[in-house]
């Protein structure tokens, strides 16, 4: 199997879990969710143009400005990009608040799905490790919604300013916009290796600390259980530490990834710019947009990097808001792995 397919198998089948997930389950329990979410995906569009296009090419024209000997081109220039500076402050202002109603849906969508999987659960009875589905229904659905809002509000602007920054490298020069487009290339192998990893270390945490939920209880209020809950934090522990050291990974290498790359942008501009291929303003003008693709690719994978977390706790969420798992019990085919249910389930 080639990189491509084998990023394409896990990446973009986590895509489609948690958009199938959006789809099928948080949108029917959260009225106006939809309609919530179309305002974020607008606002992080218009954020990414601001931020993609018009930054750099304020930068461009404040510093060709300060180079022209005519007071009037002088003064064009200066007021043009200072004018793009404060049109960016404007509507970064105003979309922050356009977003109340998507974040405010977030919190509904909670609490919606807490009653519906209790409901479930009380009308088809339950077969899991009750320590287990306490945890579940407690902090599983909150860990979901907020992490595909993270996944969400981190991938959407950061992709969109991706591509926004790297039109605008090849609206200034053709040959470094290419060398932009390879250079991404490195956070998308991360990210792949990435998902892989820590979608199995995050299934063993939540269930960790799904565990150490009832034993705190028991522990508190039933005066037992002691070694079990000593035993219960190990596994957290060892679980959590192995999802550090795969952030670890991706962070070292994307970062370093990212101002390798950025200095090899730059070297590139600045040699145009000795030859005279570019102005001054220009090369500014592509060192910003650089550093902002690239900050925003690192940030964009990473967003993938938390999905790849998320769907280890939407598979052990989402098996409650579907028939198969009760059908299952009705018909006395308890023995059914787990995994098939879940699988059958998501139609993976």
């Amino acid at each position: 199997m080639n990189i491509v397919s084998r990023i394409r198998s896990k990446v973009i089948d986590d895509v489609t879990t948690m958009a199938r997930f959006i789809r099928n389950i948080i949108i029917p329990h959260s009225p106006g969710f939809s309609l919530a979410l179309f305002v974020m995906i607008t606002v992080f569009v218009v954020r990414s143009v601001v931020g993609g296009y018009f930054i750099p090419q304020a930068i461009a024209n404040v510093v060709n400005a300060v180079r022209r000997s005519e007071e009037e081109l002088f003064f064009k220039r200066f007021v043009t990009g200072v004018g793009l500076f404060g049109a960016a402050a404007i509507v970064f202002i105003a979309t922050e608040f356009a977003l109340m109603r998507y974040f405010t849906k977030l919190a509904d969508s909670i609490v919606s799905l807490k009653k519906a999987m209790l409901a479930k659960i009380n009308e088809n009875g339950n077969n899991e490790p009750l320590d287990d589905v306490i945890g579940r229904v407690s902090s599983d659905i909150d860990f979901v919604i907020w992490n595909i809002n993270a996944v969400l509000t981190t991938l959407l602007p950061n992709v969109f300013t991706a591509v926004a920054s790297t039109i605008t490298i090849f609206s200034f020069n053709t040959s470094i916009g290419l060398a932009m487009l390879a250079s991404s290339a490195p956070y998308m192998l991360l990210a792949e290796y990435y998902s892989r990893k820590a979608e199995v270390a995050r299934l063993e945490e939540r269930r960790a600390y799904s565990a150490s939920i009832a034993y705190i209880r028991d522990a508190l209020y039933e005066r037992r259980n002691g070694d079990l809950l000593n035993n219960v934090f190990s596994w957290w522990r060892k679980s959590i530490t192995n999802l550090i050291w795969f952030d670890r990974i991706y962070w070292g290498f994307g970062l370093f990834t990212q101002f390798s790359s950025a200095a090899a942008i730059s070297y590139m501009s600045i040699e145009k710019a000795r030859k005279g291929e570019i102005d001054v303003g220009t090369l500014a003008g592509i060192i910003s947009a650089a550093l902002g693709a690239h900050g925003a690719m690192l940030n964009a994978m990473w967003a993938l990097c938390i999905q790849s977390q998320t769907v280890a706790a939407i598979k052990r969420v989402t098996i409650y808001f579907t028939q198969e798992l009760y059908e299952a019990k009705r018909n006395g085919k308890m023995g059914m792995p787990l995994a098939k249910v879940i699988a059958r389930a998501l139609k993976i």
